[in-house]
């Protein structure tokens, strides 16, 4: 999950920024969840946030403008995968455990204050998850920590 960036390279010189940044914590639950592209390919990202339809039980990624289920937080993506239109695929979604808040990927212009049924999804993704806690991703509550 680490990233690196070159910012300079050239003959004589190379520059890289590394992001060794997690996403998933302390204390993390795993499963795995079928999602099913239909009528486009599906692209998947770790960190994205997927739902489930009530219909089928399939998970879809997850946005506010749905009202098959998928608008609400079942858990977060732990792979990136290219499903292909017509394809079902079983992905790993992290369902509860410490997350790093700033990694979540949202669809669209959803944000963690978007309200669905009244509620923001941070509210949302604390309580309908089995617990997902969203954590800040400089930790410091430590005495030791500056």
């Amino acid at each position: 999950m680490s990233e690196v960036t070159t910012t300079v390279q050239s003959m004589s010189q190379l520059y890289n920024d590394y992001d060794f940044s997690k996403i998933f914590v302390f204390d993390n639950k795993y499963r795995t969840i079928d999602i099913a592209a239909s009528g486009a390919d599906v692209e998947l990202e770790i960190g994205m946030l997927i739902g489930t339809i009530g219909a089928t039980g399939l998970g879809a990624i997850m946005a506010s403008g749905s009202s098959d289920g998928s608008e609400l937080p079942t858990g977060v993506c732990c792979e990136t995968k290219t499903i292909a239109d017509g394809d079902t695929a079983s992905v790993y979604i992290c369902i509860a455990g410490h997350v790093v808040e700033d990694k979540l990927i949202f669809d669209g212009t959803d944000d963690l204050d978007t309200a669905v049924d009244s509620r923001t999804y941070r509210d949302r993704i604390a309580s309908d998850t089995l617990g997902i806690y969203l954590v800040a991703a400089t930790e410091l509550t430590d005495y030791d920590n500056s």
